[in-house]
């Protein structure tokens, strides 16, 4: 039973009854580790509670928790545990709690205590203030009419600073109940799938709609009841298909006993934790592998029979990435992929054959780094590690990726000496970053941190910002090379004015990306890829817009990289045509500044009147690229002028065609 704020007796009298039956606590004078990186979270939820989560290495100890409440002198015990983790229930809404932990063992029947954890505070969630209503319902299988346990339904208010608020679950009979401000709500039901393969049953949005766009929104009153309820269809039964491949050295020699694993991509694992605000790839998709480390998103993993060849049992018709390694190897992806975010999205549809994988010896490298991730708030980052070496002579070398270990914990061996800069890619909710030393990591790699490696370690720690995906908006385009052929792995990272990471896109072989569960407001837009120039670029999401499309980009190469010719930024200014036109609800409009000047770009209706600031200030030169939202205008004829102050002025229209 979950700790209610008071001392968690039956937990404790266990624990007691083990420890002096001489059961797993051994009789030792050693003190134990002090418990370390104390993390408090109180969720929006209904009915308040403090999740509570630390570091320890693991021993025969058990745990302590600690409580103070308003203050930070009168802690008194409430509880015990035998995980890293402690749940506490026994809040009061709106209460500030403050909370440290230590490792305890009993020898020789005494208790032997470690010193105290950090201290860490914090204020029980608690519903904003106003007037009330309630939201009830059940939630049933479509076919059988059985109730459904453990549903999470979600409550987004319409027309309201933040998009998210509370969160409730389905009882063992499938209902549920919340109380909620007064308003217009879009209400989801999900049941969380673990794997790729659990058949669980297929969200919906009410009523019965499969998309947000096509959601009816329900009314919450003053002191009154709302009745919805959801009757959700059964997942479809796996189809299994087989892939099957080689692994060879760079020499073309079988490599028997070399680790092979099919992963979910990145883009669908981004996608997946901001819809459902869960960490995906958890539980039996965690896995080790052998010459890379701690990978969430497993869907299978093996290794190469004496022949070199491997044979892979995966759910049809859904994609993966592909990825061998082995001890004395550098890891590789499908077509000898060494960057991660780059990686070929295999769709398996039907049984799949030479997918072949060739391994290059880690022969000469006499360096070696090691390192931590962390979120701002000190807890670990399991994440994949990318390391760029810094081109000599115009030698550009592959990259060479790791991933860490559960704790967030990664080491790299036998690196060729050189200069590194390194992108931390995270398996769960934190937004991508390259290494700057002191500080949490930036956007782009021109503003990043070099690592030196010669023959000495190297250590550092990176520390990552979190992901807030508390909206409702999808943005959606394409990210494209001078030459209009779509740039793989391109980040895209959406930032409020208040400097919090609204969404992470990354663009796949096509250039196509996504970002998921978007908030509304003001944005900027960070597009980066290592070895191309950073496009800033301003974008309003207007509240309850679902979706956001053709928001497009074009990267321009910092220095030649095999994919265009350096040199390619404007010499001059032009507005180009809007696309799509017509358009409904929105465009996006893209124009190049030729020098350093002053830019307006407005936007006009027929008779004259301005609907919209789509740019306002002092420009560098580049590519530019924003979005018209259209949701709030009418049908009809509207006229984008480009203004640009400078050395030379320019002055351009183009014509609009809004259609609804």
């Amino acid at each position: 039973m979950r700790a209610r704020g008071a001392v968690n007796t039956a937990a404790w009298t266990a624990i007691l009854a083990v420890c002096l039956t001489g059961g797993v606590f051994s009789q030792t004078t050693v003190i134990p580790p002090v418990p370390a990186n104390l993390v408090a979270q109180s969720p929006p939820e209904l009915q308040p509670r403090v999740l509570l989560s630390w570091n320890s290495s693991v021993g025969t100890w058990f745990f302590r928790i600690y409580r103070s409440t308003g203050d930070t002198t009168s802690f008194r015990w409430i509880g015990v545990a035998q995980a890293n983790k402690f749940e506490d229930q026994g809040v009061i809404a709106g209460t500030q709690y403050y909370y440290y932990v230590t490792a305890a063992q009993f020898a020789d029947s005494l208790l032997r205590e470690s010193k105290r954890s950090n201290m860490v505070g914090i204020r029980a969630y608690s519903l904003p203030p106003g007037p009330k209503g309630i939201m009830t319902g059940r939630v049933v299988d479509q076919i059988s009419g059985l109730p459904i346990p453990k549903v999470r339904i979600r409550f987004f208010k319409m027309l309201a600073a933040t998009d998210r608020l509370v969160e409730a679950a389905t009882d063992p009979s499938g209902w549920y109940t919340a109380l909620l401000d007064t308003g217009r709500y879009l209400v989801r039901a999900e049941e969380l799938a673990v794997t790729v393969t659990q058949a669980a049953h297929i969200p919906e949005w009410f009523d019965d709609a499969p998309k947000l766009e096509l959601a009816t929104p329900v009314a919450v009153r003053f002191g009154d009841t709302a009745r919805v309820n959801f009757a959700l269809s059964p997942g479809t039964q796996s189809r299994y298909a087989y892939i099957s491949g080689i692994v060879t050295d760079d020499q073309g020699i079988p490599l028997s006993g070399a680790a092979v694993a099919f992963v979910r991509p990145i883009q669908e694992m981004n996608a997946y934790a901001a819809l459902t605000a869960t960490s995906p790839g958890t539980g039996p998709e965690a896995q080790l592998i052998p010459g890379i480390g701690y990978t969430r998103g497993v869907v299978w993993v093996g290794f190469t029979n004496p022949s070199g060849k491997f044979f892979a049992q995966v759910v049809a018709g859904r994609s993966y990435v592909g990825m061998a390694a082995m001890v004395g190897f550098n890891p590789v992806l499908y077509e000898n992929t060494t960057d991660p975010t780059q990686a070929t999205i295999l769709r398996i549809d039907a049984d799949t054959s030479g997918i072949n994988f060739s391994l290059t010896s880690k022969s000469g490298g006499t360096s070696s780094m090691q390192g931590m991730i962390r979120d701002e708030e000190g807890s670990e980052v399991p994440a994949r590690i990318i390391l760029f070496p810094r081109p000599k002579g115009g030698e550009d070398k592959p990259a060479v990726f790791v991933h860490t270990d559960s704790t967030g914990t990664f080491e790299l061996n036998d690196l060729p000496p050189g200069t590194y800069t390194i992108l931390t890619i995270p398996f769960g909710d934190c937004s991508p970053g390259y290494y700057k030393e002191g500080t949490t990591s930036v956007v782009s790699w021109i503003d990043a941190d070099t690592v030196v490696v010669n023959g000495s370690p190297a250590a550092l720690t990176v520390t990552l910002p979190r992901l807030r995906s508390e909206g409702l908006t999808r943005i959606s385009g394409r990210v494209l090379s001078v030459n209009h052929t779509g740039l793989p792995g391109v980040r895209i990272v959406a930032r409020t004015s208040a400097g919090t990471i609204a969404g992470y896109g990354l663009s796949d072989r096509t250039g196509a990306y996504e970002m998921e569960a978007v908030t509304s407001g003001a944005l900027t837009l960070f597009v980066d890829r290592f070895q191309f120039n950073l496009v800033q670029s301003p974008l309003t999401v207007p509240q309850n817009t679902y979706a956001l499309t053709n928001v497009d980009f074009v990267l321009t190469s910092s220095y030649p990289t095999g994919v265009e010719a350096a040199g390619t930024l404007p010499v001059t200014t032009l507005l180009h045509q809007n696309f799509p036109n017509p358009f409904n609800p929105s465009t996006t409009i893209r124009y190049d500044v030729g020098e350093e000047a002053s830019v307006e770009l407005r936007v006009y209706d027929v008779i004259g009147r301005e609907v919209a600031t789509l740019a306002s200030g002092v420009h560098q030169v580049g590519r530019y690229v924003t979005v018209l939202d259209g949701s709030h205008l009418s049908s009809g004829v509207y006229f984008c002028v480009l203004r640009v102050n400078g050395s030379r002025s320019y002055t351009r229209t183009t014509r609009m065609l809004l259609m609804k």
